[in-house]
């Protein structure tokens, strides 16, 4: 009796120290975006207006060249994952086509 109370204690001990260790280490990588620098589309002469009218123009085409039939069988949440990643990566080419080049901004705060 006194060894599987052990063994339940040890267990419970661990899953507790592997949990502790899970969010220190989620907490550490949050702290560390965080002074990341941010990416920011630039371009000469750009307005905030002009930026706002390609960004929303780039985020339809994309969602257009992306498009999955809502209903159709997925297997999976990978298949969502893919197809955000290629609707980035096509509104990243639209806006590289229209003169936006992607440079490192100051850390956010």
């Amino acid at each position: 009796m006194k060894i599987a109370i052990m063994r339940n204690i040890t267990r419970t001990g661990l899953r507790a120290t592997v949990a502790a260790l899970g969010c220190l280490g989620l907490l550490a990588s949050l702290l560390l975006c965080g002074c990341a620098s941010q990416r920011q589309w630039t371009k000469k002469g750009l307005t905030q207006a002009a930026f706002d009218q390609d960004s929303a123009r780039c985020r339809r085409e994309a969602a257009k060249a992306t498009y999955r039939e809502p209903f159709a069988y997925a297997s999976g949440q990978e298949q969502g994952l893919e197809q955000s990643v290629a609707r980035e990566k096509s509104f990243e080419r639209c806006m590289f086509a229209r003169g936006y080049r992607l440079e490192e901004g100051p850390p956010s705060r």
